[in-house]
């Protein structure tokens, strides 16, 4: 398979790419190179095909990524990527929240979009929302809300098409995104599964 990581750079889009390495080609994108050059060496060690990286902030466009997988034929998205997760809705200035739309919502479904008039049939997808926020968060309203949007706009598309197989994980576990730990290796151990079974939940 030819896979797309968004979001590789975090510890777990890295963790995700590498469990999706063996015998497939990946692109990864994030925005912090030295992590994104260490996933890359980790995937090739865990014998990928073919990997390259993209250094890319989603909320600055999506063009070195339409331009990357240009002319190549994607089997598989893996949307780990996240700009606003890091936030609180009152660390957010009201002049931020249009970046924050079209990083972790808009920049989605461009790159979706482009994926799928330039292919026959559809990629498949795994999205990682959450349901954390939810439960232990609730000043996070922002973030959760644009998980949502990109719930129910891949939902509107596996709805119109047959071919779009959608998995969709909610993250219920705290993953610091400053220190490693072996939940993301856990959690991508358990989403690689559910791929393979076909499911379209996994919590």
């Amino acid at each position: 398979m030819h896979i797309l990581v968004l979001g590789a750079s975090s510890y777990v889009g890295a963790a995700l790419a590498e469990a999706f390495s063996p015998n497939n080609g990946l692109i990864l994108v994030g925005r912090d190179v030295d992590r994104l050059i260490m996933a890359t060496k980790i995937c090739k060690n865990s014998g990928a095909a073919q990997v390259a990286y993209i250094e890319q902030d989603l909320g600055q466009g999506v063009s070195a990524v339409l331009q990357a997988i240009e002319g190549k034929r994607i089997d598989l998205v893996i949307d780990a990527a996240s700009a606003s997760s890091r936030y609180r809705d009152t660390e957010i200035e009201p002049s931020d929240i249009p970046r924050y739309v079209y990083a972790d919502f808009l920049s989605r479904t461009e790159i979706m979009d482009h994926v799928l008039r330039n292919q026959d049939s559809a990629p498949a997808m795994i999205f990682i929302s959450t349901v954390l926020t939810l439960v232990k968060s609730p000043g996070r309203r922002i973030y959760t809300a644009l998980k949502a949007l990109n719930e129910t706009h891949l939902t509107k598309i596996k709805n119109s098409r047959p071919d779009f197989y959608l998995l969709i994980v909610y993250v219920g576990a705290v993953i610091d995104p400053r220190h490693e730990t072996r939940k993301p290796k856990e959690l991508a151990s358990a989403v690689f599964q559910a791929f393979v079974n076909k499911n379209e939940r996994l919590f």
